[in-house]
């Protein structure tokens, strides 16, 4: 079972960007069957992978009825698309719907390859639902002060989900996006990037 998050509690730094490319990455060059859910309600990532997509929403798999799952194929995405009804999850009780999630991912992941999910920009329960059910996250980060601050919030929330719900939660690392090596200040946000978090930057 492999399936991965793209998580930042901070917008605009990458995480829909690279849900879909990744996807297409493993579809395309790696022949894979991928799952693709869209937990933003800002819906980028539907609209990048539109013709993926049928009727499932990706709200379903909060619900208590099982989803039918659309049937994998090689080297193909299946997009589970967003829409303005995930906003209102977020006023559900966590304790009733993440399990739900959880169990719904679990299936899809048995069914298919590799699970990719996408996250809203912000800390609560879609994002701590994507957290618990996942076997990894990749951080995506841009090297702006602001979204450098931003990293610690999210390690924390990272390791405290995996020490309290998900013991197999793996960070499979920060990536630092939207990089202008001709830029003086990221360059030097990447070099404080690295020495504070070497053993989670990728290379």
């Amino acid at each position: 079972m492999t399936s991965l998050v793209f998580s930042n509690q901070k917008g605009g730094v990458g995480k829909s960007t690279m849900a879909v490319l990744f996807a297409h990455w493993l579809a395309d060059k790696g022949g894979a069957s991928v799952c693709v859910v869209d937990l933003d309600s800002q819906c980028n990532c539907s609209r990048s992978l539109a013709r993926f997509g049928g009727a499932a929403e990706a709200a379903a798999l909060f619900g208590a009825e099982p989803m039918l799952i659309p049937a994998p194929a090689p080297s193909s995405i299946t997009l589970l698309k967003g829409s303005k009804r995930l906003a209102d999850l977020e006023l559900a009780k966590a304790d009733a719907v993440i399990p739900l999630f959880r169990m719904q991912i679990t299936a899809i992941a048995k069914a298919y390859d590799f699970v990719v999910i996408d996250t809203p920009p912000a800390l609560g329960l879609r994002m701590s639902a994507a957290l618990i059910a996942a076997d990894s996250v990749v951080c995506p980060i841009e090297l702006e002060e602001y979204s450098i601050d931003g990293v610690t919030d999210m390690l924390k929330t990272i390791f405290g989900v995996q020490k309290r719900y998900n013991p197999r939660l793996r960070l499979a690392g920060i990536v630092a996006n939207r990089f202008n090596p001709h830029s003086v200040r990221q360059k030097a946000a990447l070099r404080d990037l690295v020495a504070n978090y070497s053993e989670y930057v990728l290379p």
